[in-house]
């Protein structure tokens, strides 16, 4: 993964961002390096983007191809290299689509630097 110039931006926003949450944690999520939290987290950040826009506008595609491509990724990642099974997959989505949900709700600023950092350094997320 390339990811060494995101995670640290990334970083900064997640720690200093003030009230924001950071990513959620979890034991399905303890085996993974930072680098594919953090693209879990941003393609939970895009997903929950898309919800904001009109359903059928082309900001709601957007955030919407963005968050399923990199799911699909990711998916694939850590089912097939890391060996997780499909129900931790799917629990370990659950999770962080909630998180993503959460903030937004709570902190609407802090969301939205979240999905601009992730969005401005998506080719690097993996």
């Amino acid at each position: 993964m390339k990811l060494g110039k995101y995670a640290l931006a990334a970083g900064v926003i997640l720690a200093g961002v003030g009230g924001a949450m950071a990513q959620p944690q979890t034991k399905l999520v303890q085996r993974l390096d930072k680098a594919m939290i953090q693209a879990i987290w941003c393609s939970a950040l895009f997903f929950e983007e898309s919800y904001y826009h009109d359903t059928e506008s082309d900001e709601a595609y957007h955030y919407e191809d963005l968050a399923f491509e990199l799911g699909a990724e990711i998916d694939t990642l850590l089912l097939d290299e890391h060996g997780m099974q499909q129900a931790e997959v799917d629990e370990i989505w659950s999770i962080f689509d909630s998180a993503a949900y959460d903030l937004a709700e709570a902190d609407d600023t802090g969301f939205l630097t979240q999905v601009e950092t992730c969005e401005s350094n998506y080719d690097d997320l993996l």
